[in-house]
């Protein structure tokens, strides 16, 4: 009780500080870098997570959260590769190092390639080839307070190159996890994309794509199941989208409106802000894991018709100092992105 007693005071702590500074963040422009929104390890993609909130041994995952980054991940090295929609492609390399007394060190590099585009002059003709693609790069620390308590951050610098054209921005990551004793319950609470635009594109302006997120994990005592809990957007109640082609309000062919009620409203906003997954693990060599979320769901989903957007899965396979993990997130019925994950042990 003492280590979760000093846990909901330091998480107190980290919150005032958290809203102090989100309420003097800009608050001009629109979001950009959307890449530092993407999912970029295939577990946690296949949990439907945003980022584990529990000590792993897979460092592509445990990046996302640095307060998870430990000893368990000295000297291990991940690749990762997506395929998402018209040739878009992302590509993933983690790294981590631990230190005695100092904490455990993570280096990634993410980068999205958005192909190639024809360049054509204002009558259509085409004058050439031009690419387009995001980088962020990523340095990280972790550290252990005690046995229940971890701390981390994350440094992201964000570059993009759209033909001639480049932005910049520096975004940052601050987390703090709760790990019980026996290992059997985790907690995180991360600020997400905190930072500011350095240099843009033109006279456009941007912001970081600012979050508060909240995560949590069970593992059964007797079943070989770990259960997610996700909370996404903290520092915002409503996240529905206004499509004026989609309303919600509904007329009949009489011109009579039938008005959204307030019920319907307020669930489908409230789980657009929940994850959940679940893990199977039968064996230590062999885990089966599922997710779904309702924001997606509900953004991709298409009227008068079955779908499974949302939804997502996938598998992993260990053996000694080899981890390979492949998952597939349900975005929309004509496409969805595959991942997959190759995480060795020096």
């Amino acid at each position: 009780m003492v280590g979760l007693r000093k846990f909901h005071h330091f998480l107190l702590a980290v919150v005032a500080v958290f809203c102090f500074i989100e309420s003097n963040a800009q608050s001009s422009g629109t979001d950009s870098y959307s890449i530092l929104n993407l999912k970029n390890n295939a577990k946690t993609a296949a949990l439907g997570m945003s980022f584990l909130p529990s000590l792993t041994d897979d460092i592509g995952a445990a990046i996302n959260n640095p307060s998870t980054i430990s000893t368990e991940n000295h000297n291990d090295f991940s690749l990762g590769y997506a395929s998402f929609f018209a040739g878009i492609n992302q590509a993933t390399i983690a790294a981590s190092h631990s230190i005695n007394n100092i904490g455990s060190f993570g280096f990634g590099l993410q980068y999205l390639n958005y192909g190639s585009f024809d360049m054509t002059e204002e009558n259509g003709d085409v004058t050439g080839k031009f690419s387009a693609a995001d980088y962020v790069f990523t340095l990280a620390w972790g550290k252990m307070l005690d046995s229940n308590i971890y701390i981390g951050t994350n440094i992201k610098p964000v570059f993009s190159q759209y033909e001639s054209y480049s932005a910049f921005a520096l975004a940052i990551d601050l987390a703090v996890s709760y790990q019980s004793k026996d290992r059997s319950w985790a907690a995180s609470f991360m600020a997400r994309n905190m930072g500011a635009e350095i240099s843009k594109f033109a006279q456009a302006d941007g912001k970081l794509p600012f979050e508060l997120q909240f995560a949590a994990s069970k593992r059964l005592a007797h079943a070989p199941l770990v259960l997610y809990l996700g909370l996404n957007n903290l520092q915002k109640w409503n996240i529905r989208e206004d499509d004026p082609l989609n309303p919600r309000d509904e007329a009949d062919l009489g011109g009579n409106v039938r008005e959204e009620s307030a019920v319907a409203a307020f669930t489908d906003n409230l789980f657009r802000h929940v994850q959940i997954g679940a893990e199977f693990i039968p064996s230590k060599y062999f885990y089966l894991a599922f997710g779904y979320s309702w924001k997606q769901n509900r953004e991709m989903k298409l009227d008068d018709a079955f779908s499974v957007a949302g939804l997502s899965y996938g598998f992993g396979i260990n053996y000694k100092g080899f981890r390979l993990a492949y998952s597939r997130c349900e975005y929309h019925r004509y496409g969805s992105p595959n991942y997959i994950s190759l995480l060795v042990r020096l």
